[in-house]
């Protein structure tokens, strides 16, 4: 093949329906940054997120027909295996000719699986993608088919058993790739590659190694101008220990003040990876949450999974966090080994020292490439076959006989349950840094707050009692701090909609004072208005809003109201004349 070849990458669909999909729905940042390669060096390069294709085979067939790649990479998590397996298979019918590459977690720990069961699938990266896809490209460019050479790749050999080639040394110099942001907008990022953890359920050290990789703080941050400029105001940092190095984190808070860049930002951490002075810079510069795996309050527990943390460290991280204003999610697994009745009564109480804000709670799970699944083959004799089965994953306690389907559900419901029914306690206990620059953001983080027991995932969930007044009072302090926008709109709206419109005017007004040109205020503040009589006033501030639909019909009821009230003026002024005139004595 004397040209480029043309490739798709593709993040397919996963086995198992989903309630929640944000964390399942975007396509990998590494897919990116193969993109981003192959693009540099002059390949022509298409990106798809297949990921909720999972019942239209056919749009697949006829987008592949369509772009007709010469090569598809599939990047492989665990739980869509199949999806890229479906995928691949019909690439291949619609060119039998097209190269199938797996790459990602699932590739990595699970490519002899894969090549010694599925005929579709020609490769498998193992481990970073970027330079062996290249390789692989340049090889295809060339009009061969041996890939025996390239580092980093599994493949089958001429006796059609699965085998790998020579380990890829890992990229030493992270800023030396392409910013995907120069060609792509996306909103998950990463200043690092890698872990200093060595959790039992995790599979990063398979996937990345046990040594931390870093970017420099600018080269991160030119990731986040560009995507600034592409119009993408919140991200996502995806790295398993945001903070691991506190001077890199704190000059790359430094970086993002000195560009003025306004965007937010939720990232990752350890208990025992932050201080007060790192949290402070971060929430300066946009970070509004961080997510801090846990797992249980029991320390036996936390040993059994080789999470090297302490209580105190949890306590401590929860309290510092939450009193700069940026939201601390805790993740919490629950069936693990030993768990039982007591294990759970050390994680409610550990809970209820900490008052986290948002709990996630997970059944804990066998996948491959982690030390747990390696202890499981081990104590079991099962082998890698067990993946030909429509699975995601193999729960810890199919495989423990101390443990049971309903005792774990059980575990669960207390746990949420519990949870739940303290939240508001936890709410109204917030305790912030008494710090006048803080004072804008500490109402932004009580808002936002407020926006879940509102309209958020709160509001609709039956377990929390009183959502609607825990949202008013988080809307009342948040205005004690700062007249924020968002605290002002969602309190005027909570006053209309009770018809107490003078008090929505008051709330609604001053919250437009501190935000001049706020549109949803100014719309807001005009119904309050109409509903009090005023139509002039109310007019006044939906005249600017000449291109919002809404606006434009409130203005119209105005001028309707206004116009019958100067109607109705000038008859009561012509009948007044009358009259006047009838009571003038006849000359």
């Amino acid at each position: 093949m004397s040209e480029k070849p043309k490739i798709l990458l593709v993040y397919p669909y996963w086995l198992e329906d989903r309630t929640h999909t944000e964390d399942v729905v975007c396509v990998p940042i590494g897919l990116y940054w193969i993109a981003a390669l192959l693009k540099e060096n002059g390949f022509d390069v298409e990106l798809r997120n297949w990921s909720d294709r999972k019942d239209d085979p056919e749009s697949i067939r006829a987008e592949l027909a369509a772009i007709a790649p010469d090569i598809v990479g599939l990047s492989i998590m665990q739980a869509n295996r199949f999806g890229g397996l479906e995928i691949a298979e019909i690439a291949r019918q619609v060119n039998p000719q097209v190269v199938n590459v797996f790459g990602g977690v699932g590739a990595t720990t699970l490519w002899e699986f894969l090549l010694s069961t599925y005929a579709q699938v020609d490769c498998c990266i193992v481990g970073e993608g970027e330079y062996t896809m290249l390789e692989l490209a340049q090889t295809v460019e060339s009009g061969r088919r041996d890939f025996a050479a390239i580092a980093g790749l599994a493949l089958r050999g001429v006796d059609g058993t699965p085998t790998r080639t020579s380990e890829r040394e890992r990229i030493r110099d992270l800023n030396t790739l392409p910013i995907p942001a120069k060609h792509f907008t996306y909103q998950h990022v990463s200043l690092t590659r890698g872990c200093p953890g060595h959790c039992t359920f995790c599979g990063s050290p398979s996937m990345w190694g046990p040594k931390v990789r870093f970017r420099s703080p600018e080269h991160f941050v030119d990731e986040l101008e560009m995507l600034h400029e592409r119009g993408v105001d919140f991200l996502y940092v995806s790295d398993d220990t945001f903070t691991f190095d506190r001077t890199r984190v704190l000059a790359v808070c430094a970086e993002i003040m000195r560009r003025g860049l306004r965007i937010e930002w939720a990232a990752i951490s350890r208990v025992d990876r932050v201080d007060a002075e790192v949290l402070a810079a971060m929430r300066r510069a946009g970070c509004i949450q961080i997510s801090y795996g846990v797992e249980s309050g029991s320390q036996t527990i936390r040993d059994a999974l080789n999470k090297n943390i302490r209580a105190e460290d949890v306590r401590r991280a929860f309290a510092l966090t939450t009193s700069y204003g940026i939201l601390a999610r805790a993740y919490f697994i629950y069936g693990c080994p030993g768990e039982t009745d007591a294990t759970i009564d050390d994680t409610l109480a550990l809970i209820r020292d900490i008052r986290p804000l948002i709990v996630h709670f997970f059944i804990l799970s066998i996948f491959p490439g982690t030390a747990l699944y390696e202890r499981y083959k081990a104590r079991t004799g099962a082998t890698d076959a067990i993946w030909a089965d429509e699975i995601e994953d193999i729960k810890h306690f199919e495989t423990d006989d101390a443990l049971d389907l309903d005792t774990v559900e059980r575990f669960g419901t207390r746990l949420r349950e519990t949870y739940y029914a303290w939240l508001p306690e936890f709410v109204d206990s917030i305790e912030l840094v008494d710090d006048p620059e803080f004072a804008p953001m500490h109402a932004d983080f009580l808002a936002r707050l407020g926006m879940t027991f509102n309209h958020g995932d709160y509001a609709s969930n039956l377990s929390v009692l009183d959502s609607p007044e825990i949202a008013e009072r988080l809307y009342r302090r948040a205005l004690s701090y700062h007249p924020d926008a968002t605290a002002s709109l969602d309190l005027g709206m909570i006053h209309q909609k009770r018809r107490e419109y003078p008090e929505s005017i008051r709330v609604l007004a001053r919250g437009l004072m501190a935000n001049p040109g706020h549109e949803r205020l100014s719309m807001a503040l005009a119904v309050s208005l109409m509903n009090c009589g005023d139509f002039e006033k109310a007019l006044g501030l939906l005249a600017p809003m000449d291109d919002n639909p809404q606006a434009l019909h409130y203005a119209a009821i105005c001028h309707q109201h206004l116009g019958q009230h100067l109607e109705a003026e000038t008859k009561r002024f012509r009948l007044a004349k009358i009259m006047e005139k009838a009571e003038q004595p006849a000359s």
